[in-house]
Parts: C-alpha cells; structure tokens; sequence
C-alpha cells in the first residue's frame, strides 16, 4: 500500500493532536516536523519516528505529499502560500489566515494550484454538532431562529492571547469555530447588527450580535473574553415549530421534540476528545482527499467566507457603523 507522506508545521499541543492521529492511520507516514523551536521538534519527531526539516521545501524535497499548517495563527498564511507555491497540499488550521485580504489571495493561489486545501474547522466533525446537522437536514427540526454562544475564560494563558498582531484578535481564536458552524448549520449571513467593546483586555473582549441569514432563519450570537470558564462556555440552540435542538460543548446534545414529547438526549463524556471534537474524521478525510484527488468538505472558500463575518465585525465596532450587509 502506497502511503500518503505528511509533515507538519509547528509542534505544539494541536500539531501533536494531528501527529497522534496520523499515527495510527495504516496509510500514512509522517516524514517530519519544523518548528522554531529546534528542541521541541526534535523532541516530537523522535517520539513519532520522523525527521526534523528546517523548511518546506526540505519536506518536498523528502517527497511530502501534504503538509499540516499547525503554528502559530499569524504564520499561517506564509506557510500555506509558500507551501502551495512549491507543490504540496495542504491542512491549515484555524485561522486560515488573520486578515481578508490574505484570506483572498489564499483562495485564488489554492484554485491557481488545483491543490488539495483543508481548514481545520473540527466542530463540523464533532458528534453534537453532526447530531444537529443531521436533523436539520433529514426534515425533523426546521430552524426558525437560534442563539449561539462561545466565550473563553481569559487571555492570560498563553499571554500572547490577548496579542492582536499575533492571533488576529479574539474573533479568531475559539469564536471563529461558531461562526463556521453558524453558517454549516443555517446556512450564509445576510446581514448583523454588532456591538463590541473593550472591557478587560487590550482586544476588543465582549461581542453581541443579531444575525439574520439569506433564508431568513434570524439569530443571535455572544462572545465574551473574561468569563472565567464557566460550563458551558460553548452552546447552540436551534428553534423549530415547537421543537429544539442544545448543546453543552461537546459532551452532550439535546433534541425537544415537542409539546409534551420526550427529550433525546446523547452523552459524549466518556468518548477520547480527539474523537468528540471532531479531529479523527477531519483527519481521516483530509487524507482520503488525498488519495482520491477530490475537493475536501472544508474549503478554502469556507475559510473566507468565515474571516468575512469577523471582519465585517471589527469593521462595525471600529467604524461606528453597527449594521452591516454581507455580499457574496
């Protein structure tokens, strides 16, 4: 069997989340990593048996079929046009890029290549939000309106969190994951109506949005900075006729299915987080992808459209213009 050659960029917590999985697929040989951190990536590539390469094109070189973008959001455009520049594809996590005018470039150069391009928007994968995609899709909830919520505790840790000129700004962190899966569930963003403000950090740190999409369907949508991690920091919750869909993170979802009926319920607890979050299945077709030379469920254009939403955002807050129109 021929294997599929990867290697990844960056070694840190999720790189090595990627790493472990890979390492269990039968037709996947990891090649190596690269890292600032020279002693970091030894460490990681000794632990799964690869290379340390200084550079993308030593992976190419080495006959990289794919490379995983996994450093720094702030990176992450470099590394991806370079990467595609030289041949090879690509899985570049969230965010695909921390501004829309690299978010652009991005998608013309991934079309120019014909490459293989995946995002790591993992919730899309992840059981409570497959639960909620399935209804919706199979007829037994029709979303009139919903609420979203995704907060984070702080932007202590790590400190460069709270650092706009490294990550993109908080919308790019966590918060971007909602408003992919927003758009999965009830489809693109017609128009909102935002405020935000600096409460605590530095950043632009609490986030209140009306939403109305392109089908109708309306909806509000809250991100805070400094809420201390109180469970669940991340809910959605969908509103039929008289029926309704919630989750709590990843652990558990909810389906009212009417006036006096029972409430389904699923728990994930017990399920390794690499599974619940989602991360195996993205990973496994990102790879079959590959193999099959077919277009991944996550496009580069999924990417954009997303960073259209949290820029049109900062552009509201910053221009004093709250209510802004979504094209295309």
């Amino acid at each position: 069997m021929e294997k599929i050659k990867v290697g990844v960029v960056g070694s840190g917590f999720i790189g090595q989340v990627h790493l472990e999985i890979l390492s269990t697929f039968e037709d996947v040989e990891i090649a190596g990593v690269m890292d600032v951190d020279k002693a970091r990536a030894k460490a990681v590539a000794e632990r799964f048996k690869a290379k340390v390469f200084d550079d993308l094109k030593q992976m190419k070189e080495a006959g990289v079929n794919a490379v995983y973008i996994t450093s720094p959001n702030k990176t992450h455009f470099e590394y991806a046009m370079n990467a595609l520049e030289i041949g090879l594809n690509v899985f570049c996590e969230k965010p695909m890029t921390i501004s829309l005018k690299d978010a652009l470039t991005l998608e013309k150069k991934v079309k120019e290549k014909n490459a293989i391009f995946q995002v790591g928007h993992n919730r899309r994968f992840a059981h409570v939000y497959t639960f909620m995609k399935e209804r919706i899709e199979n007829g037994s909830v029709k979303p009139y309106s919903f609420q979203i919520k995704m907060n984070r505790g702080e932007l202590l840790n790590p400190p460069w969190t709270s650092d706009r000129s490294y990550t993109g700004g908080f919308l790019f962190e966590s918060t971007l994951h909602l408003f992919d899966m927003m758009r999965w569930l009830f489809g693109d963003v017609e128009e909102m109506f935002v405020l935000g403000k600096k409460s605590v950090y530095p950043d632009i740190d609490d986030w209140a949005l009306t939403v109305r999409m392109k089908n109708g369907i309306i909806g509000t949508f809250t991100s805070c900075a400094h809420a201390s991690w109180m469970i669940p920091f991340e809910r959605v919750e969908v509103y039929g006729e008289h029926v309704m869909m919630a989750n709590e993170e990843m652990e558990r979802v909810h389906f009212c299915k009417g006036l006096g009926k029972e409430v389904e319920s699923h728990d994930f607890t017990k399920v390794d987080f690499k599974e619940k979050w989602g991360y195996i299945v993205e990973n496994r077709i990102f790879i079959d992808c590959l193999k099959e030379r077919r277009t991944p469920p996550v496009t580069v254009s999924d990417g954009v459209k997303v960073i259209k939403i949290i820029d049109a955002c900062y552009r509201a807050v910053e221009s004093g213009n709250a209510h802004v129109r979504l094209e295309g």
